[in-house]
């Protein structure tokens, strides 16, 4: 844990307001001699909440010290004054109920935040697993479908660790695309799919690509006939989509 990640736990708090154990107050005073960033932490919180109480302090109205002076002139009587309660202990009482209120308010706040985003992370979890759980149960129609032809895609030289999966439906012509492994490609570019017939190209569509979607079955255009499948990496937008233009990542044969 780093300084800022240490001040940022709460123990300044914990330590001006009195809560800290025995230990956490010596490794904080500790904490303090070795880095001003904590001694400064500690100075501002202290003020901050001294600064609150001043603010919320009652002033007494001048009505009653004109009064008091009043009663004292026409009597003469003398009136016994309590011992006055230290200025020091008042002020730190009242910030220290002030404090409570804050971190009550900051305590709310964290645990709604916090559930807010175990809710997120939850629902994003959910998601992914439902595609999960639809690539496999696709993938198990394809491999029980008698129909179904596997390419594996291998890479070539423009990126020799990449590999991609082309199912390929002879009945359906049905084309099921598994990108296995291909990097991001540049933000004015994307991939797309070739099937190969006696060496000319067919398109069969552009890759969509998203990291988060990486690994799951896609489904590409038809292919009518194919000896072989090939990804190539293309600028966006071009105007003829017919050719491939750039370079090849990956290819494989049936």
């Amino acid at each position: 844990m780093n300084v800022q990640e240490y001040i940022s736990s709460g123990i300044v708090e914990s330590y001006v307001l009195g809560l800290a154990s025995e230990e956490e107050r010596k490794e904080f005073e500790q904490q303090c001699l070795q880095y001003p960033e904590v001694m400064r932490a500690r100075s501002d919180f202290e003020l901050a909440l001294e600064k609150q109480a001043m603010q919320n302090a009652i002033i007494p109205d001048p009505a009653l010290k004109s009064k008091i002076w009043s009663e004292i002139g026409e009597k003469g009587k003398v009136i016994p004054i309590n011992e006055p309660v230290p200025v020091r202990k008042m002020i730190w009482a009242k910030y220290v109920a002030a404090a409570s209120v804050i971190l009550l308010i900051i305590s709310l706040y964290w645990n709604i935040s916090l559930f807010n985003k175990n809710q997120e992370l939850k629902n994003n979890y959910d998601i992914a697993a439902g595609k999960i759980k639809e690539m496999e149960d696709d993938m198990e129609v394809l491999k029980e479908n008698p129909n179904v032809k596997m390419a594996s895609l291998k890479g070539m030289d423009a990126s020799p660790q990449s590999f991609a999966t082309v199912y390929w439906d002879t009945a359906s012509h049905d084309v099921y695309l598994l990108a296995n492994n291909l990097p991001a490609p540049p933000t004015d570019k994307q991939y797309q799919l070739w099937a190969l017939l006696d060496g000319q190209p067919i398109d069969l569509g552009m890759l969509d690509y998203d990291v988060k979607q990486k690994k799951l079955l896609i489904r590409m255009k038809n292919a009518q006939k194919a000896q072989a499948f090939a990804i190539t990496l293309e600028k966006k937008d071009r105007s003829d989509v017919s050719k491939p233009q750039g370079d090849m990542y990956v290819m494989g044969n049936l």
